[in-house]
């Protein structure tokens, strides 16, 4: 097997791994959010941010791989990609394009997942604002809708007698 090919196949496993592992961080972000769990969903996002500068970093070599194999390929030019679709139709030995193949299928399979679960949390997030939100007017009543002056209502503004106005 093309020791590029190798490389690049263990970089797709971590990146699996990698992205395996924000899917059970998401499962436990939604936990905290139902559970209204500041504490977690802020440690939950710290340990989230350490994983996703570990992805760029991965992917950063999957990208400077891919183009090594195109170069040791001759693969030049308009061909010469860096996406992981280009770089299973360059290769030639059919093992190794169905291992490539293998890996790009289940780390995309992982990412829709993950674009789910994220979805779903995203929604209960607002679910959640818009429900303390609700809460708020239904206690403290509405925002008023005129706290600002207007010269359209200039005349029809009462005179209110403040501290200053009063008689002594």
């Amino acid at each position: 097997m093309n020791e590029y090919i190798q490389q690049i196949l263990t970089i797709l496993q971590e990146l699996l791994d990698e992205h395996r592992q924000l899917i059970e961080y998401g499962k436990a972000k939604t936990e905290a959010i139902t559970q209204n769990s500041l504490e977690s969903i802020s440690f939950i996002s710290g340990k989230e941010k350490k994983i996703l500068e570990r992805i760029m970093e991965h992917e950063q070599r999957r990208v400077f791989l891919v183009g090594k194999y195109m170069l040791s390929q001759k693969v030049t030019g308009q061909q010469r990609s860096f996406k992981m679709e280009k770089l299973i139709q360059a290769v030639f030995h059919a093992e190794e394009k169905r291992q490539l193949q293998i890996k790009w299928k289940e780390l995309a399979a992982v990412m829709n997942e993950l674009q789910d679960i994220n979805e779903f949390n995203q929604q209960l997030v607002k679910m959640t604002l818009e429900y303390l939100h609700f809460s708020q007017d239904l206690l403290l009543g509405p925002e008023e809708d005129e706290v600002t002056y207007h010269r359209a209502v200039q005349g029809m503004t009462k005179q209110r007698n403040g501290r200053f106005n009063m008689k002594t």
